[in-house]
């Protein structure tokens, strides 16, 4: 999702394009807009059960996670919300694909509070969407609110260290383009406790992710260089080696550390 650091959407600035999108699609898979495909979606959700369960995805990009979370993870029902019109078109054709839309609903929805009844979901799930979000306190609340007793939240999203930045994290957060509020994972396991959460869990994915972005280096320094000049052209396949090696090197500084993050709604 795309908010501005104050959780409005910039003048209707659509930062997640076509263009971007298919970048995307070209690093992680298709119908993915972040890292780690099926086996991260698996690890965000390990040991929390979802079969026959009512799903929320914040931040539903082009719907991959979704599907699986229905296909692999046996979830009755997702409803995939999102603040940006032509994202939430590609995720419909992405369902559509899978042939889950009786299963999967989509919504475009406006930053801010959750527009759900209380107590709707048995699950609320989000991979890599919520750093778009500063004022993850009150989200971490309104999740509080709209879970069933005994429900989880189960996030990934993209952290950073404690340390100020270093010249080369803010070239990293400049290059990127996005409206993003990062912070560090330590302040949001806080605050989702501090929303009522027990069973409060973390787990930082910095060194995993690290040897991600050196492995993309590497095949993008060799075969996988054509793909992209096919797909993006010269300047677009430029362009995301530099970003790989841009986030090579705050990886290895512990800058950028996506992490995930979950906790249970009391009964």
């Amino acid at each position: 999702m795309s908010n501005s650091q104050d959780g409005t959407e910039s003048d209707d600035q659509i930062y997640y394009t076509d263009q971007f999108t298919t970048w995307c699609e070209l690093d992680f898979g298709e119908g993915f807009l972040a890292p780690g495909g099926r086996e991260e979606v698996a690890k965000i959700i390990e040991g929390i059960d979802l079969i026959g369960k009512e799903v929320l995805d914040i931040g539903v990009g082009l719907a991959g996670p979704t599907c699986l979370l229905v296909e692999k993870h046996g979830a009755s029902h997702v409803t995939g919300i999102d603040v940006e019109t032509p994202v939430l078109k590609r995720a419909a054709k992405t369902v559509e694909t899978h042939g889950l839309k009786d299963r999967v609903v989509l919504k475009c929805v406006e930053p801010g509070e959750l527009s759900f009844a209380n107590e709707s979901f048995d699950i609320v799930f989000s991979k890599d969407s919520i750093v778009h979000i500063r004022d993850t306190a009150a989200l971490f609340r309104d999740i509080y609110r709209v879970l069933r007793p005994g429900g989880w939240v189960a996030i990934s999203d993209w952290y950073c260290g404690d340390d100020p930045f270093t010249d080369e994290m803010s070239v990293w957060v400049e290059q990127l383009g996005l409206d993003i509020a990062i912070k560090s994972l330590e302040t949001d396991q806080t605050r989702c406790a501090e929303a009522g959460f027990v069973d409060v869990a973390t787990l930082d994915r910095n060194a995993w992710y690290h040897e991600f972005c050196r492995d993309m280096v590497q095949q993008l320094r060799g075969a996988l260089y054509a793909t992209y000049v096919e797909v993006l052209g010269e300047d677009g396949a430029r362009d995301a080696l530099a970003e790989w090696e841009r986030e090579v090197v705050v990886t290895s500084q512990g800058q950028l550390r996506p992490g995930h993050l979950r906790g249970r709604k009391p009964e």
